[in-house]
């Protein structure tokens, strides 16, 4: 497992749709991003995400509130479910998940001890970067690549 480090992101736009359900519906979510991204003619311009709303402490793997995001260039006019959106800059405890996905919890619970153990708080939604094995990033699910990343602030 990869070491913590504090990053300082930009705004991202994004194209998004909100779900409730099952976290490992991601797929689904990403395949109505990409067929409405396609109709309108919007580029792409970056690694799926997903933003989970809720306690990561207790994130419910069955039961999640979140978000698809695919980063966008140009404007896109959000219709129906498929939004625009801007995901917020600032700083964010990131961590690399590489292996199973069955892992994952451990590599949130090594994040979240490091904002702990120094004085930060989390000021917002957890993202999940997906590089690689999960949500149309090709490989099998025992190889993937997700970067966990937090908005914290001192105190």
């Amino acid at each position: 497992m990869s070491e913590v480090s504090l990053k300082f992101l930009m705004n991202v736009k994004v194209a998004s749709t909100g779900k409730n359900g099952p976290r490992g519906e991601v797929g689904k979510a990403l395949e109505q991003i990409s067929q409405s991204l396609k109709e309108k003619k919007v580029k792409t311009a970056g690694s799926v995400m997903g933003v989970f709303h809720g306690d990561p402490k207790s994130l419910d793997a069955q039961n999640a509130h979140y978000e698809v995001c695919v980063p966008i260039s140009g404007k896109l006019r959000g219709e129906g479910e498929v939004q625009a959106k801007e995901l917020d800059r600032g700083a964010y405890a990131c961590i690399t998940h590489t292996g199973p996905i069955d892992k994952l919890q451990e590599t949130y619970n090594t994040v979240l001890k490091w904002i702990d153990e120094n004085e930060y708080r989390i000021v917002g939604s957890g993202r999940e970067v997906y590089e690689k094995g999960v949500a149309g990033g090709g490989g099998s699910p025992q190889d993937i690549l997700i970067e966990v990343q937090f908005p914290v602030r001192k105190g």
